[in-house]
């Protein structure tokens, strides 16, 4: 702006300083750095948040094929005496897949019941693992099974163990989770020693009387 004359003294009045304006683009900038300190807090949530709905369901279904894998293990093991019980331990991954059992421990125990005072005890006949410990032949397991009450009855019983592997590690309690899994099966096609059918499992010796 320039300088105008004031008509009774001759003087210069002094130049008015134009009025900053702001305009839309003003706007819109500081918008725009608003949103991009919003999205820097909001995005590790929704990260983490994404990662839960996959590694929390992937846990679950996980822990529920396992428990499918160990019934079934114990089920094919009671009916029959295998030579191979590798057969037995590779049924577990079939009906496991799609996830993987790679690592688990397993271990199968052919036992009987038996009479100690007026209680009933179940104790090991004979025990095989995968990547665990076999239990000890003649040690007690406790009260016997459900549906193994009586003196004389033979079972088996599978014993899984499964440290899961999460696909992220952002979660603390999933990265030292293990899952167990524990079935029992009374005998139902073994062979019959003693005046009892039972399951010798491989390496094992029959159930003392």
């Amino acid at each position: 702006m320039s300088p105008c004359r004031y008509p009774w003294t001759g003087r210069r009045a002094a130049a008015t300083p134009r009025r900053l304006e702001r305009g839309p683009s003003g706007f819109g900038r500081a918008e725009g750095g608003a949103s991009a300190i919003e999205f820097a807090f909001i995005a590790p949530i929704l990260v983490l948040l994404f990662i839960a709905a996959i590694e929390i369901p992937r846990a679950i279904a996980t822990n529920n094929r396992l428990a499918q894998a160990t019934i079934a293990m114990a089920d094919l093991a009671s009916k029959n005496d295998y030579a191979d019980i590798n057969d037995v331990f590779a049924a577990a991954q079939v009906v496991a897949a799609p996830y993987s059992l790679a690592g688990t421990g397993i271990v199968l125990t052919a036992g009987g019941v038996y009479k100690v005072g007026n209680d009933f005890v179940a104790r090991v006949c004979s025990s095989v693992q995968l990547g665990d410990k076999a239990r000890v032949v003649g040690s007690d397991l406790g009260p016997p099974p459900a549906g193994t009450a009586s003196k004389g009855d033979r079972f088996v019983m599978a014993e899984t163990r499964l440290p899961y592997r999460p696909l992220f590690s952002f979660f603390p309690v999933l990265n030292t989770l293990t899952f167990t899994g524990k079935a029992v099966w009374p005998v139902r096609d073994g062979i019959a020693t003693n005046g009892q059918a039972e399951v010798v499992l491989p390496g094992g010796k029959p159930c003392a009387p």
